[in-house]
């Protein structure tokens, strides 16, 4: 083989080494506020990592929420109905601007971060709620005259001993029957993300109080046998209202640190979070993502109080109650309720990328020719 030609060759095959992408483990996570009035504007920010050099994020706004601006270049945002696409280019979090619409009532975000290879991964929490609310007369959101409760519904309290408390974090939110309400706690002070439930009765704002503990709860006799990663404590109002007359379908969203797994030789798919009720209970839990420094887990719990996060030592999960797990986004065909992909996704994921890396190639190739004519 002439070296001309070998030239050729050797070129090609680097090109298209080069446009081969590895496989990542993406992962994005929204936060926005737990409450806004009507009409009002408010900023939604997403984190993600792990996508590649490109992405794409795909955010499904609740119906009557208007889209007015991101913090992206204006050619990186697409709007289709309540679809809005946001391309990524090595962005590690950005933030978009929305209006609020003129009904009040609690509506619900969902989203997909697709990362270079085309992959599609839930943005946690794998569905967000934001309660809208009109304003009072005093300037301030307020569910006095809803429902059949007056005043609040639990200003929270904790039985613990406050020097077994390594950290501790509160979160409000107005509790209306037949609505979904979502306790988040964005300043990470615990290993706790959200607690969300469906409400069977209008019981007020409610106060969740969630507690990360240096030890084991001075309230429990003993732990469950395995690897303790944390003791928390969420106490969900007060005088036992976090009951199932009043809520069901409650979840816990939590995270767990990377280097802990490290240290330990733990293995996340043995992690579950313990539920205490007179006895543990083992939840069924799953992983929802990751992202460089934390695994995100979720776990449907019966009841509230006393938790304990464990990698079990033992393999086969005895004792464990039988708690459905929950589905996570089926980030593949959901964003919409008739699980049809939109056909205007379909068609093209990052708009020219298969043309660019065509044409990379051609262009190495053209480099050589060039040279050698």
């Amino acid at each position: 083989m002439k070296w001309p030609e070998f030239k050729i060759i050797f070129v090609l095959l680097l090109a298209l080494t080069l446009c081969a992408i590895p496989a990542s483990a993406g992962s994005a996570e929204r936060t926005l506020p737990s409450s806004v009035n009507t009409d009002s504007e408010f900023q939604v920010k997403i984190n993600v990592a792990n996508y590649g050099e490109a992405g794409q994020v795909i955010e499904k706004l609740p119906a009557g929420f208007t889209f007015v601006s991101s913090t992206l270049p204006e050619g990186a945002v697409s709007v289709n109905g309540n679809k809005v696409s946001f391309l990524l280019i090595n962005e590690k979090s950005f933030s978009y601007a929305l209006k609020a619409p003129a009904s009040a009532g609690t509506y619900k975000f969902e989203g997909i971060l697709r990362d270079i290879n085309k992959n599609e991964l839930s943005i946690v929490p794998t569905t967000s709620f934001i309660n809208v609310k009109a304003p009072s007369s005093s300037g301030e959101s307020s569910g006095g005259s809803s429902g059949g409760s007056s005043g609040s519904s639990g200003a929270g309290g904790s039985p613990e001993p406050q020097s077994n408390v390594e950290a501790k974090e509160l979160s409000q939110e107005f509790v209306t029957n037949g609505t979904h309400v979502t306790f988040e706690f964005p300043k990470n002070a615990t290993c706790i993300k959200y607690v969300e439930f469906d409400a069977r009765k209008t019981l007020g704002k409610v106060t969740t109080i969630v507690e990360m503990l240096k030890g084991q709860s001075k309230l429990v006799s003993s732990l469950p046998e395995g690897t303790i990663y944390k003791n928390v404590n969420i106490w969900v109002g007060t005088g036992g209202i976090a009951n199932s007359d009043n809520i069901e379908n409650s979840v816990v969203g939590f995270r767990v640190e990377k280097a802990w797994f490290e240290k330990n030789g733990a293995d996340s798919a043995f992690l579950a979070l313990w539920h205490y009720d007179k006895v543990w209970s083992k939840l069924e839990t799953q992983k929802v993502s990751e992202d460089d420094t934390y695994m995100y887990f979720e776990a449907k719990t019966p009841g509230f109080g006393h938790f304990v996060i464990v990698e079990s030592t033992d393999k086969k999960s005895s004792g464990s109650i039988d708690v459905k797990p929950i589905t996570p986004v089926d980030s593949k065909s959901k964003l919409s309720s008739d699980s049809e992909k939109d056909p205007e996704e379909s068609k093209s994921f990052l708009p020219g990328f298969e043309s660019v890396a065509a044409i990379g190639v051609f262009g190495a190739v053209y480099c050589v020719l060039r040279r050698k004519f």
